[in-house]
């Protein structure tokens, strides 16, 4: 079977490396000259990130050990406290240790794509393509979503983020700073003693905001590098004929956060088992009995957020801070709604129409 893989960003390669470990040979067509550049990330993943990858991830691209979050609004704060509850990591590395091996066609963008008989052609600006499954590993504006007319109709945020030199005085910890509650926010994320990451979320002038954080935080340091990206927060079908979603071109995104790397790489590992059984079509039923109902509760969740007014979020985040120590009994790095969901239970809320609980078929 002839297999492309449009995309050699991390979920890509992985998907990639994959496919090779059970006797596969993809194509991996990439638009840019280098694979692992430009970045679109902050850089930070849970312990799980590396515990429950299928191969082995190179954890020399760990650059720091997270232990725990300073959460603030205003002038109100809290802090949550758990030993390595997540990495900075180096996203330029693992894009290169993944891509190692791998087949890859750099500086060749995607014009057109047509099906002809059982075989699909990919038009390029390097010429013509031939393969018999597509998968669109091509991030968040994904190309093979838009030709294929898989409609996913995300809603897109943007995310800029700073490194600065410039040492912060919370080494171990990450801190998150919302402009709205729970909705929009910056980050202040040590990457060494020396180098710092600051960035921000939001649907409307991220940079702006960003700027506006560092003036009021007072970070003055040089700025070393300058990356931003976005991020496409949604959920529908992924799998038409034969052509696959996978990644942030499939909207397999934390709606909270916008963090895409662990559910990238835990459906690229249940893409790859499909393609190995040959049932294809199972690919969109499987990826959401395992993350779909996290998905869906934190859309729900996002959803009412928006609706309610900024006084409410305030008590909410007031309500947070005094409860601090049953989120860090709780929380979940990667699967946001879960924490949610049951410290709500503990405290006897419930927002009109938001579900009690994830939904049952959720495989964690």
């Amino acid at each position: 079977m002839r297999i492309t893989i449009v995309g050699a960003g991390p979920i890509g390669c992985y998907l990639g490396q994959l496919l090779k470990c059970y006797g596969f040979s993809p194509l991996l067509l990439e638009e840019h000259s280098e694979v692992g550049i430009p970045k679109h990330c902050a850089g930070v993943v849970g312990s799980s990130f590396f515990d429950a990858s299928k191969i082995p991830l190179p954890r020399e691209i760990i650059k720091k050990e997270i232990h725990g979050a300073i959460i603030s609004y205003k002038n109100q704060s809290f802090i949550l406290k758990r030993r390595k509850a997540a990495f900075v990591i180096d996203r330029e590395k693992l894009d290169k240790k993944l891509s190692l091996g791998l087949e890859i066609q750099k500086e060749t963008k995607l014009v057109s794509l047509e099906k002809r008989g059982e075989e699909y052609l990919l038009y390029t600006n390097k010429g013509i393509f031939r393969s018999d499954l597509i998968i669109g590993a091509d991030g968040a504006r994904s190309k093979i979503r838009k030709l294929s007319g898989l409609k996913l109709k995300p809603i897109y945020y943007r995310g800029v983020q700073f490194r600065i030199r410039q040492r912060v005085t919370c080494q171990d910890m990450v801190q998150v700073y919302f402009t709205k509650p729970f909705l929009q926010f910056c980050w202040i994320i040590p990457e060494d003693e020396n180098v710092t990451r600051v960035g921000g979320i939001s649907p409307f002038k991220p940079l702006k905001e960003l700027k506006d954080f560092m003036e009021k935080m007072k970070i003055k340091g040089e700025i070393i590098e300058k990356m931003g990206g976005v991020l496409p927060i949604g959920y529908g079908v992924t799998v038409k004929d034969n052509i696959i979603l996978v990644g942030d071109a499939a909207c397999q995104v934390k709606p909270l956060s916008g963090g895409g790397l662990y559910y990238g790489i835990r459906c690229a590992e249940i893409l790859a088992h499909c393609i190995k059984k040959g049932n294809l079509s199972s690919y969109d039923t499987k990826w959401k009995k395992a993350i779909g109902g996290e998905i869906r509760s934190a859309l729900r969740i996002k959803k009412i957020l928006e609706k309610v007014n900024i006084k409410l979020l305030e008590k909410l985040f007031t309500l947070a801070k005094k409860n601090s120590h049953l989120i860090e009994d709780v929380a979940d790095f990667e699967h946001h709604s879960v924490g949610v969901f049951s410290v709500m239970k503990k405290l006897g809320l419930s927002f009109p129409g938001m579900l009690a609980k994830p939904s049952s078929d959720v495989d964690f």
